[in-house]
């Protein structure tokens, strides 16, 4: 068998499970879809349907942007958790160190939102 033959042969039995699952649909879809082919074929496009999707998603895209910026605004990112301040132990003061150096609950106010307020202020 040349190779002729078996493409010939390759194409029949792919039309042929086709046809066959062709007859398998129910006539409802079988009549959808020759009006889209038919309206294919006339060069006419279900613009209505895409002209719909475009807005929806502009909405969708509109919403999405106010919404952010709504939502509460993030915390810096040199803020400490509260896990990190509370678990936090003391080092034996230096003779060079300072109070500052000996207080680990005023780093963790530094990071608090509180410390933020003041330096506004």
């Amino acid at each position: 068998m040349t190779q002729d033959e078996q493409m010939t042969r390759f194409d029949d039995t792919l039309r042929g499970h086709h046809d066959a699952s062709l007859h398998a649909l129910s006539p409802r879809v079988r009549a959808q879809l020759a009006q889209r082919r038919h309206a294919v074929m006339r060069g006419a496009t279900a613009t209505r349907y895409h002209r719909f999707g475009y807005a929806a998603a502009l909405a969708a895209l509109c919403a999405l942007a106010i919404g952010l910026q709504f939502r509460n605004p993030p915390s810096p990112a040199w803020a400490a958790p509260a896990a990190v301040a509370t678990t936090t132990r003391l080092v034996p003061a230096r003779a060079d160190s300072t109070m500052l150096d000996q207080d680990p609950d005023f780093y963790a106010w530094l990071a608090s939102a509180d410390a933020m307020q003041v330096a506004m202020e």
